[in-house]
């Protein structure tokens, strides 16, 4: 969606706030842990709380264009594992999923309703063996809402239904289409791996799979009703294929009203993130198939920003981890992001990541991960968010943009109760 642009007067205020100290400013920082007073420890499995994943939604990408040309080994999917694994990263988080009409004969998986591309697959194997060997766990997401990689619409259109569009609601109520998903998930969760010989839904490189990436109600019940009722049906299948492993949304953290929220900030802050009909945050996570909230924030895309930018950010996290504390789960930030050609000079950005992700730290949450790191082949232009950790350069060289954040991050990991973190 186009970006709002906000006024000269918000940008600079949000200057004078990070001031002239540069990303450590210890103003922004200060104010940030204030206002995430803590919690205690949530672990997603059995990572440490506050532990740090990235996403890297390209890797099956890779891996199968290596294996349709007949190499051994995938050189990118070795780079980003092996660098993940040296800034202390727990998890990827990455595509399991590909239904891209487009990428039919290069690297989609389901080339037509439960046809399947067994290279595109070897991809996917690859990516679960190799993971396993570099000790970098997996959230794999199972689909797309969006059109990218097949999403939505293209289940819609499988089905022969009229006029599909992105995000189509009738994705999750027509029965053809929830059946065709829920069968592909079987199919996907019951697979055995080539490359080990370990069945999907027992892999131990998985920590969780997602239902969905970003799925949001729009067409549904303003309350949210019909899509708890989809997660609930999906998760359920997940579960039967999966026991052992967590099962999330893979939502935003949108509620269609402030119920439970600070109103008056959410109000003040012009964005209509707290009132947007057709998913609950609190109801889908209270599904009894569900293990963990789920939420993401690109403030820039949202219509928060300014001065406000750094609040909004430490209130999204301590409001909703207050809520998925309530219902007895831990939370996942699955995709934190600001656009490294948006409103915030690279300074900027870098005060409110480190901000953020000690308030991820002190509010006990179970895992947070930044949008989005790249292998160094990667084109700057390919991904608005992208950071590195290039060949030859230590962390904190200024060309990586936020990797020495991501090793600060998980070097301050909390352990809380002993948590082992062998599998």
């Amino acid at each position: 969606m186009p970006l709002p642009r906000r006024s000269v007067t918000a940008t600079a205020a949000l200057a004078l706030l990070l001031g002239a100290c540069g990303d450590g400013d210890p103003v922004l920082l200060e104010a940030v842990a204030a206002s995430c007073a803590g919690g205690p420890a949530q672990h997603l499995d059995r990572l440490p709380s506050g532990a740090m994943v990235l996403n890297a939604y390209f890797l099956q990408e890779e891996a199968t264009r290596d294996a349709r040309r007949g190499a051994a080994d995938s050189p990118v999917l070795e780079e980003v594992l092996a660098k993940a694994a040296a800034l202390g990263v727990r998890a990827l988080r990455t595509n399991g999923h590909n239904d891209a009409l487009e990428k039919v004969g290069d690297t989609a998986i389901q080339v037509a309703p439960l046809e399947y591309d067994e290279l595109a697959l070897v991809g996917l194997d690859r990516v679960l063996a190799r993971a396993r060997y570099h000790g970098v766990r997996l959230v794999l997401t199972l689909g797309n809402y969006w059109d990218a990689y097949g999403g939505a619409r293209r289940y819609v259109a499988w089905a022969g239904l009229p006029r599909p569009v992105e995000g189509d609601p009738r994705f999750f109520t027509d029965p053809a289409v929830v059946a065709h998903y829920k069968a592909h998930v079987a199919r996907l969760l019951n697979r055995v791996n080539t490359v080990d010989g370990i069945r999907y839904g027992d892999h131990p490189a998985v920590l969780a799979w997602e239902l969905l990436n970003e799925p949001r109600g729009r067409g549904l019940d303003k309350e949210g009703a019909r899509l708890r009722a989809w997660i609930d049906d999906v998760a359920r299948e997940v579960k039967t294929h999966a026991p052992g492993h967590l099962v999330g949304t893979g939502e935003e953290g949108f509620e269609p009203s402030p119920e439970g929220y600070e109103p008056g900030f959410w109000s003040r802050s012009g964005s209509p993130v707290l009132r947007t009909p057709g998913a609950s945050f609190t109801r889908n996570t209270a599904s009894p198939y569900i293990d963990f909230a789920s939420v993401h924030f690109y403030p820039e895309s949202w219509g928060l920003g300014g001065a406000d930018t750094a609040e909004a950010g430490a209130r999204w996290i301590r409001e909703h981890a207050a809520i998925a504390r309530s219902l007895g789960k831990p939370l996942f930030v699955g995709e934190l992001g600001l656009r490294n050609e948006g409103d915030f000079d690279v300074s900027q950005r870098r005060a409110l990541y480190r901000g953020w992700l000690e308030c991820l730290r002190k509010e006990g949450v179970g895992a947070g991960a930044l949008w989005m790191f790249a292998n160094d082949a990667r084109p700057e232009a390919w991904d608005h968010y992208t950071f590195y950790y290039r060949d030859g350069t230590l962390p904190g060289d200024p060309v990586n943009r936020y990797a020495d954040l991501v090793m600060e991050a998980a070097a301050a990991e909390r352990p809380g109760a002993a948590v082992s973190t062998g599998w």
